[in-house]
């Protein structure tokens, strides 16, 4: 999209990197399934604490030799957001996928609930569980501004056999190249804003307005 001239000047005033008060959740959910190579549903859900949302985005981050995630369009949003999904498995990481919930023609919250569903293929052993965080997140309000946001880390887990303990979830795997912070309930809180947050932030902002300009 390109951006008129006369947008160039206004765009910075408009973004601010003061985070409001509160923290946005992106939450995963955890699913277990009955045999290995079954696939599973792991659902991103938005908590916005009263704030008023209207463009996420996270990175799904998980180890390869328990889950995989074969494409993109394995990831699909919930429609009753009134948003897209912008998804993409990134090149340069080799099991980490980036999801943005946004529209480019409507800036209006979005409720609290689901936001999207990725369908990955469950890998572990019986009894055993695959890790899978949220990390990065970003969440932006109707004026581009940087809302403070947390993630947390969800399990896909296999059945155990008859009579066999139930699933174990492992610790939490290492995330490298994030910069994470920990809070006493165990989420992971992102400074707002991160670097995914500001490239939101962006694309929201000149969008904004347009908008505006369309409407004088």
């Amino acid at each position: 999209m390109r951006i008129p001239w006369w947008l160039v000047g206004l765009v910075v005033p408009f973004v601010s990197t003061e985070p409001a008060v509160g923290v946005v959740a992106l939450r995963a959910t955890s699913a277990t399934v009955a045999t290995a190579g079954d696939t599973a549903d792991l659902c991103v859900w938005l908590e916005t604490g009263g704030a008023r949302v209207a463009g996420t985005q996270n990175d799904l981050v998980w180890d390869g030799s328990c889950a995989t995630l074969s494409r993109a369009s394995d990831c699909r949003v919930n429609p009753t957001t009134g948003k897209l999904l912008h998804g993409m498995l990134l090149a340069a990481e080799d099991f980490r996928y980036r999801g943005l919930v946004l529209s480019l023609l409507d800036t209006e919250p979005i409720p609290d609930g689901q936001l999207y569903c990725c369908a990955f293929s469950v890998e572990a052993s019986p009894g055993a569980c695959c890790s899978v965080g949220v990390v990065n997140t970003g969440v932006s309000d109707p004026l581009g501004r940087a809302l403070l946001s947390s993630g947390n880390t969800a399990q896909l887990c296999v059945a155990a056999g008859a009579g066999a303990a139930s699933p174990t979830p492992p610790a939490t795997p290492t995330i490298h190249g994030d910069l994470v912070r920990t809070d006493s309930s165990g989420c992971q809180i992102s400074r707002a804003p991160s670097g995914g947050g500001t490239f939101l932030i962006a694309m929201l902002v000149p969008l904004l307005l347009l908008r505006r300009h369309s409407q004088l």
